[in-house]
């Protein structure tokens, strides 16, 4: 089966996106010996094959094709890229070198029924948010995304989901559609050795309010083991950098606390070996309690990290009773007792840390990529 993958944003990019798309596609192009197309917007000028080894650290596959897309305008860049992807998904359809479209944009919807509708391809939606019934979120302009799915959803092959909680929410409403449940991904597994030794609680990410970084702060304060310390990374905006280090300093542990701003890959890699316990807040909302697939989880696991998360659907769903503790949302003293939990004795720490490597196991791209084909093929 020959896929094109329309992502439709800048590539490369930092954000979480372009990495989720292209990890997909090389999970893809390593289960199969037929070509996978990602398309996306052009970011760059440099070898797309030194872009994935030196950027995404993946290996280069000869049958993983990047078709960037040149939309550079001043007004109406997305719809000049989805023309553009549009016939140039056309022209290779026509030349029997596409078989089924994947996309992650709503906007796209339309251009890949008419691909179905011409050229009789298969058509797949992979969402990663949800506008079939707007009364259910707190935003209201998104009119437009809410007709889109209304409209076509019901008429695609199949709609790829990141977690079971938003495939659920899904079958709310189209209840006869097909649904594949194909989670966010690791790369590779490093076990750190002694991990238990290391002195920080880890952060990865945005330091948004609803983030809820300021529950490990007040628990920071509280815990038994006053040499534990919190490490961050991440940090764009230093306004929401200095209100944290701001709380830190009013709840005496300024001394605990750092902050390393935004860094590279490679630099988080550094980062995650030294972190003892992987920090999940996240505040009670729609988004977060239907929605989101936290890549900081995938991070953490990575390198045999357990977690503690805000108990939420979305994260107890990855994370399971077997590699993490659970707090209620704004329950400081039960984030307190999971941090004193996993602090409490190496036998105890292990445990939960032996789990989320066979867990992370289950987790990779290329396991993500093998359940998409088998869903399409299927």
């Amino acid at each position: 089966m020959q896929i094109a993958y329309v992502y439709g944003s800048k590539w490369p990019s930092e954000g979480p996106a372009g990495s989720f798309c292209t990890f997909t596609c090389h999970g893809l192009a390593n289960n199969t010996n037929e070509n996978i197309y990602l398309f996306a917007s052009k970011n760059t000028d440099k070898d797309i094959n030194e872009v994935l080894k030196n950027y995404y650290f993946l290996e280069p596959l000869s049958n993983l094709k990047i078709k960037l897309v040149d939309d550079s305008a001043m007004i109406g860049r997305v719809t000049k890229f989805y023309i553009k992807a549009f016939n140039k998904i056309r022209k290779l359809i026509k030349k029997n070198k596409i078989d089924a479209v994947i996309t992650r944009k709503t906007g796209f919807l339309p251009y890949m029924y008419f691909l179905k509708k011409i050229y009789g391809v298969k058509i797949f939606f992979e969402t990663h948010d949800f506008y079939l019934d707007m009364n259910r979120r707190d935003e209201d302009d998104r009119k437009k995304k809410e007709l889109f799915e209304k409209i076509f959803l019901p008429k695609v092959d199949g709609i790829i989901t990141h977690q079971i909680n938003l495939r659920n929410l899904y079958k709310e409403y189209l209840p006869q559609q097909n649904y594949c449940v194909a989670r966010t991904g690791i790369r590779e597994v490093i076990k750190v050795d002694n991990s238990f030794e290391n002195e920080y609680l880890g952060y990865i990410g945005s330091l948004k309010k609803r983030k809820k970084i300021s529950d490990i702060l007040y628990a920071l304060a509280r815990v038994k083991n006053e040499d534990l310390k919190l490490l961050i990374v991440g940090g764009r905006n230093n306004k929401r950098v200095d209100e944290i280090l701001s709380l830190a300093q009013d709840l005496g542990i300024r001394d605990r606390v750092k902050v390393t701003g935004w860094v590279s890959r490679k630099k988080v890699e550094k980062y995650l070996k030294m972190m003892k316990i992987g920090m999940v807040p996240l505040a009670d909302s729609f988004f977060n309690r239907y929605l989101t697939s936290p890549m900081k989880i995938f991070n953490y696991f990575s390198h045999g990290i357990p977690v503690i998360g805000t108990d939420l659907p979305t994260i107890r769903e990855i994370v399971t009773d077997k590699c993490g503790l659970f707090y209620e949302h704004d329950r400081i003293d039960q984030l307190v007792y999971a941090i004193n939990k996993l602090d409490s004795s190496e036998e105890v720490y292990n445990k939960f840390s032996n789990n989320v490597v066979e867990r992370a196991k289950e987790l990779l791209w290329d396991e993500r990529g093998k359940k998409i084909l088998d869903f399409i093929n299927s």
